[in-house]
């Protein structure tokens, strides 16, 4: 019993995966948005991407689409889009902002990311919060 509960104190530690976050230091000076870099947002919604519920299968519905800004493309294509809009920016600008629908599956959410981060370990990804831009009519232009 006493090496069983020895064998599990050291796996269950190496077992843990998840992701890595970066919480940002608050700050007092506000820098304007530079016109070279716009901000890029990854959009979600259940309109156009139906994955409300628990996925079954492995991957997203053959119809789910999301929106680089204002742009609408298939999720299957995200890889490659993500690496033509970021591939011309340094490591520092390559922030990726998220905008989904709550009402959504998580785990597909995290699919999606997982999408776009493919082949793009620099890509760092910021979360927002205004469930508004989720929607390609609140989107900024491209």
């Amino acid at each position: 019993m006493l090496v069983l509960l020895i064998i599990f104190m050291v796996l269950v530690p190496l077992a843990q995966r998840g992701y890595d976050i970066e919480i940002p230091k608050e700050s007092t000076t506000v820098t304007p948005p530079d016109p070279d870099h716009p901000q890029i947002i990854l959009a979600v919604n259940a309109t156009d991407c139906p994955v409300e519920q628990t996925l079954t299968a492995p991957g997203l519905p053959a119809q789910c689409k999301v929106y680089i800004n204002k742009d609408e493309i298939d999720a299957s294509d995200l890889p490659k889009k993500i690496g033509e809009v970021f591939k011309n920016r340094k490591s520092s600008d390559k922030i990726l902002f998220l905008a989904a629908e709550e009402k959504l599956n998580y785990e597909a959410i995290i699919r999606i990311l997982d999408l776009a981060k493919k082949g793009m370990d620099d890509l760092k990804v910021g979360i927002v919060t205004d469930e508004r831009l989720a929607r390609p009519t609140s989107l900024p232009g491209a």
